[in-house]
């Protein structure tokens, strides 16, 4: 049997299915006759619905054909993570080659677009982007430190113009790694001399290549430049130590170690995020603000948005937002315990014992069976 994709029809919530959909396997999602019953369902049945080719257009109803067709895109952070992503990557190589124009303009929209993208849906930003850590993509693993800057910056009383050059340092604070950042995480062998002295000195070169395309903005290059110090004095480039590490700094610093945990080297696996953040409540009070520590690990909560986890009964969830309660966030169920994917998530419930979080799972493991990510966070859905 050959299939194409769902007509372009105008389907409503509440309408009854004309046909059996089928996914791109020919596995059947939905029968003939199946209510629509969510603004996520139809999102989904969009997105990745099939029919068999035999299938002609059903008959539109004449008293709803002049029916405006339903917004069938989710609301979703005010930035396209990929064209974001894209820019950075260009704005790094300019840099590098001394070619860079307008860096302080470009980066501050860049950094404007993933502000408004927080602000408007903190757990959506910040899952998105966990959900891609499945690389060491350098301009994605910073721009996902960029966003995580926030959930510090925010309740620390950073004003407007701070926050904003907090994530421009994120956005560009290893610009002078990105030459050799695949070649690092593919590394199974200990550091040459020559990588060593690069990574020591790859803040105060970043700085350089910064203020020569024009950049003055002293928060900035602060952040950027002194985000490996640390508060006992045990970081570099210069060994400063308690309050001469800027707040900046030591927010960067924290979003950094994360950040990097989280991604997969070639001499091991991605850290699950509950590991990331033991270490970094562990290193608390000694190499790392005590205060800042306790603060980040309370704002992403145990399961932070993003992670992925199987359920008592064997299903795949997303953990989409976090609770007044950090080991219970709000889930979607995205694959069943069969394995497939869903053909849109379900809500559960992780104090259900039946559909209780039994581990944190590798993104990588099933992020290509996901489709489009922002369904998790549209309106709508149901729970099973």
């Amino acid at each position: 049997m050959r299939y194409r994709p769902l007509p372009d029809i105008p389907l409503h919530v509440g309408d009854a299915l004309p046909f059996t959909v089928f996914d791109r396997t020919g596995k059947a999602l939905l029968v003939k006759g199946h209510m629509i019953d969510s603004d996520l369902m139809l999102v989904r049945l969009q997105e990745r619905g099939m029919v068999e080719e035999t299938v002609g257009l059903p008959r539109v109803d004449a008293t709803r054909q002049d029916e405006p067709r339903p917004r069938l895109t989710p609301e979703r952070p005010a930035v396209k993570l990929r064209d974001a992503q894209d820019e950075l990557t260009l704005i790094h190589r300019d840099l590098l080659a001394g070619t860079a124009q307008g860096v302080t303009a470009r980066v501050s929209a860049l950094a404007a677009q993933l502000r408004d993208a927080y602000e408007q849906d903190p757990d959506q930003a910040m899952g998105l982007l966990q959900l891609e850590a499945t690389d060491h993509r350098l301009s994605r693993r910073l721009m996902h430190a960029a966003v995580l800057s926030q959930v510090l910056a925010l309740p620390s009383g950073l004003a407007a113009d701070h926050r904003l050059s907090l994530m421009c340092a994120a956005l560009t604070f290893d610009v002078a790694l990105a030459p050799m950042s695949e070649l690092l995480a593919a590394q199974t062998t200990p550091l040459s001399d020559a990588q060593w002295r690069a990574i020591q000195e790859h803040t105060l070169t970043g700085v350089t290549l910064l203020e020569r395309a024009g950049v003055d903005d002293p928060v900035w290059l602060a952040a950027m430049r002194d985000h490996h110090e640390r508060v006992d004095g045990t970081g570099y480039p210069r060994g400063l130590s308690g309050d001469a590490v800027s707040l900046e700094a030591r927010i960067l610093g924290i979003v950094d170690i994360y950040s990097a945990m989280i991604r997969p080297r070639a001499y091991r696996d991605a850290q699950p995020s509950r590991i990331a953040l033991r270490d970094i409540f562990l290193e608390r009070g000694q190499r790392i603000d005590e205060r800042l520590a306790t603060l980040f690990i309370k704002e992403l909560g145990v399961y932070p948005p993003g992670t992925m986890v199987r359920l008592a009964n064997g299903e795949i969830a997303v953990a989409v937002r976090r609770t007044t309660d950090g080991a219970y966030p709000q889930l979607r169920c995205v694959i069943g315990r069969d394995g497939a994917p869903l053909a849109y998530p379900q809500i559960r419930d992780g104090r259900n014992p039946e559909t209780a979080i039994n581990e944190i799972v590798p993104v990588s493991q099933y992020r290509a069976g996901l489709g489009s990510l922002n369904v998790l966070w549209a309106r709508g859905g149901s729970a099973a």
